[in-house]
């Protein structure tokens, strides 16, 4: 590993800490441990403090109550939703930014259906629904602006307007949309099979998401797993951070990669947390032995591949070896391995690290 271990806890101890909740505490997680790595390892799977999370979601219902306000008195009444790291509980801050969806409440994109079981008016919108989601943004900003004068509003973003400072806790990222209704959504009304389009500002250009979509089969994947597929993403989004190389993939693009790993692969049991960095690591390694296996995994949502660049694939071994190198130095701290890789087999370390509990 390219950067100490104790450089890596100091880290991750400022990335959890939360200047919102006085007299934070030693963590549980740092009790269980007996050696700086396993420390590392454990703290960088847990979710965050549940009341820095708390704090988060309350920022954004702050902002949301401000602008369901204050957009009905010009006549638009938006629909608000969560995405991002925050509402799947992969996030690995607990001074996280929030993503707060603003939805066009009347003008949406549809899909072709034939069983549809919604009935749809004619369009008689803005000219375009870019200029729909446009006019919402730019009446969100106003409101904004008034209601939190204190407050920095950043309108330069080209998808959303950032908000901080002013007494909030969080940075607060709305994002004007509209609503894209699948053919799915249609003959199902369930919400997940929903998207969002969101617009570029300055380019008009429309993307299509499905973060609900996502978020749900993420949270599937984790509850066939108890819990170990969200516990995988965060320790490798802490161990990408703390890496001395720049491994080219977003927190998107790790969850997908995890949200393929079956529970035969990735599993957790008490006290076997360990187990789940090795199933991590073996399931990165495996993908990067593999490159056309792992480069024709697709998303959650199916609307791209996972690995959609060379630079992915690059950053898939380096996260991978990562892993590896993290799993080494925990056996030679805690199973007195030895000091370098050389001296063990990786499957006899595998083998271990999954038979050590740690109470």
């Amino acid at each position: 590993m390219a950067v100490p271990i104790e450089n890596r806890i100091s880290r991750l101890g400022v990335r959890r800490s939360d200047p919102a909740i006085p007299g934070f505490l030693t963590e549980s997680y740092a009790k269980r441990a007996t050696s700086a790595a396993a420390r590392y390892v454990l703290g960088a799977m847990q979710e965050v403090n549940p009341r820095s999370t708390e704090i988060s979601l309350e920022e954004a219902d702050k902002v949301k109550a401000n602008l369901e306000s204050g957009l009905s008195d010009v006549g638009l009444t938006p629909y608000f939703r969560l995405q991002g790291s925050v509402a799947a509980n992969t996030h690995i801050r607990s001074v996280s930014d929030v993503d707060l969806l603003c939805i066009h409440s009347v003008w949406l994109s549809i899909a072709p259906c034939a069983d549809s079981k919604k009935t749809y008016g004619e369009y008689s919108g803005r000219g375009e629904l870019i200029d729909d989601v446009l006019h919402l943004r730019a009446e969100a900003i106003k409101v904004l602006q008034r209601r939190f004068w204190g407050a920095t509003i950043e309108t330069f973003h080209e998808k959303s307007i950032a908000l901080h400072g002013g007494g909030f806790r969080r940075k607060v990222d709305v994002v004007p949309s509209h609503w894209h209704d699948t053919a799915q959504y249609q003959t199902t009304l369930i919400e997940k099979y929903r998207g969002v389009v969101l617009v570029n500002k300055s380019t008009r250009e429309k993307i299509t998401n499905f973060p609900f979509l996502y978020i749900d089969k993420l949270g599937d994947a984790n509850n066939q797993t108890n819990g170990a597929t969200k516990m995988a993403i965060r320790l490798a989004k802490n161990v990408k951070n703390d890496s001395g190389y720049d491994i080219e993939l977003s927190s998107y693009d790790i969850g997908s990669l995890f949200f393929h790993c079956s529970p035969q692969q990735l599993f957790y049991r008490p006290q076997e947390d360990l187990a789940v960095l090795v199933d991590a690591e073996s399931w990165l390694s495996y993908l990067a032995a593999n490159p056309s296996f792992a480069s024709s995994l697709e998303t959650p949502d199916n609307t791209r591949k996972i690995l959609d660049s060379q630079a992915k694939v690059k950053s898939l071994g380096l996260l991978a070896n990562e892993l590896k190198e993290l799993s080494y130095e925990l056996a030679h701290e805690l199973l007195k391995f030895g000091s370098s890789s050389a001296n063990v087999e990786l499957n006899t370390l595998r083998k271990a690290l999954r038979e050590t509990a740690i109470p």
